[in-house]
C-alpha cells in the first residue's frame, strides 16, 4: 500500500477494473457525525484524519464516501477535504460520494476532488432514485461530473433493481449495488457467503461492465442470530468466492436506525443498522479486522 502521496499512481496509469478488483474497499461515514440531530453533528478534520489512520493500519486501501457535503466542525462551514486526508493517508484509490444530486454546492465540492490522484471514480446517489431523486436528474448530473472530471461515474440502488429492465446498466460505467443478505433473511456465515456469490455471479453474467458490490457485510448486533464472529466468518468465507466487494461499512454509526427510537430512548427491536462497521464507533477494531485485507 502506498505510503505518500506522491507514489498514488495517476488515475489512468492503472486500469480502473484493476483498481476495483486489487484494492481493499471499505465504505466510510466518518465518526462523531450525526445527520439526525438540528444542528448536524459534524466531525473535524482531526476526527477524520484518525478515522483514515486506523482504517490503513487495518490494511485498507480503498475508500468509498457517501457524501463530498461534510464540513468541518471546528470550522464552521468550511468543507471537510476527505480526498486530500486520504491521499495523505496513503490510500491507493477513492470513489467520492455524492448524496444528493441536485445540491450544487456538494457537486462543486466533488468535482474540486478530481485534482487528487488517489480519486478513481464517483458515485452519485445511493438507494434514491424516484425518492429522493429522479432520474433525469441523476443521468444529467452523471454526465456532467463524468464530463467536468474526466472520471469513471456510477450510481448505486440495491441489487433486486438490477434484474429489472432499468437504465441503471447503461448511465453507469461500472455496476455498484448493494448487497445484503442481512435483509435476505439469510443470517448463518456460510447461507450469507453463498447467496452474496450467486447474487454476484448472476449479475456479473449480463453485462461486461466492471461489477463491484458497494455494501457487502452482516451487523454485529441489533437482532437476533447476529455477533462479530458471524461477521468475521462471513468475511472469510467471501474472500474464498470471485465476489468483488467495498465491506460495509467502517464504523458503527449509532445514529442510524430502521425505526425511530421508543419513547424511553431505547433502541426498537430488532435494529442492526448501528452496528454494520468492522470497528466500533469509538474505533476499536471488530474480529472480523483481523486478516480482512489480506490477500486472497
Amino acid at each position: 500500500m502506498s505510503t505518500s502521496p506522491t507514489s498514488v499512481p495517476s488515475p489512468t496509469a492503472v486500469p480502473f477494473a484493476d483498481v476495483l478488483a486489487q484494492l481493499c474497499w471499505a465504505a466510510y461515514s466518518p465518526t462523531n457525525f450525526d445527520p439526525t440531530v438540528t444542528p448536524v453533528v459534524s466531525p473535524s478534520e482531526e476526527d477524520v484524519r484518525e478515522d483514515l489512520r486506523v482504517l490503513a493500519a487495518a490494511g485498507f486501501n480503498g475508500l468509498v464516501t457517501y457524501s463530498s457535503a461534510y464540513t468541518d466542525s471546528l470550522k464552521p462551514g468550511q468543507p471537510l477535504d476527505i480526498p486530500r486526508l486520504a491521499q495523505e493517508a496513503g490510500f491507493d484509490g477513492m470513489i467520492v460520494g455524492v448524496w444528493n444530486p441536485s445540491d450544487e454546492a456538494e457537486l462543486s465540492a466533488a468535482e474540486k476532488a478530481s485534482s487528487y490522484p488517489v480519486v478513481r471514480g464517483y458515485c452519485i446517489g445511493n438507494e434514491g432514485l424516484d425518492e429522493r431523486y429522479d432520474l433525469k436528474t441523476l443521468t444529467t448530473t452523471m454526465e456532467r461530473i463524468r464530463r467536468n472530471t474526466g472520471r469513471p461515474v456510477s450510481t448505486t440502488e440495491q441489487a433486486n433493481d438490477y434484474y429489472e429492465n432499468t437504465p441503471l446498466w447503461a448511465i453507469s460505467d461500472w455496476v455498484f449495488p448493494n448487497v445484503h443478505p442481512y435483509f435476505a433473511k439469510r443470517r448463518d456465515p456460510r447461507e450469507a457467503a453463498a447467496w452474496t456469490a450467486e447474487i454476484f455471479e448472476t449479475l456479473n453474467a449480463v453485462s461486461d461492465k466492471p461489477l463491484i458490490f458497494k455494501e457487502v457485510g452482516l451487523p454485529t448486533s441489533g437482532d437476533d442470530g447476529l455477533s462479530e464472529s458471524g461477521q468475521a466468518q462471513y468475511y472469510r468465507l467471501l474472500r474464498q468466492t470471485p465476489v468483488i466487494y467495498v465491506i460495509f461499512e467502517a464504523f458503527d454509526a449509532p445514529w442510524k436506525h430502521l425505526t425511530p427510537l421508543k419513547a424511553d430512548g431505547t433502541l426498537a427491536w430488532p435494529d442492526p443498522e448501528p452496528f454494520w462497521g468492522v470497528f466500533t464507533a469509538d474505533r476499536v477494531a471488530k474480529e472480523a479486522v483481523t486478516g480482512i485485507c489480506s490477500p486472497r
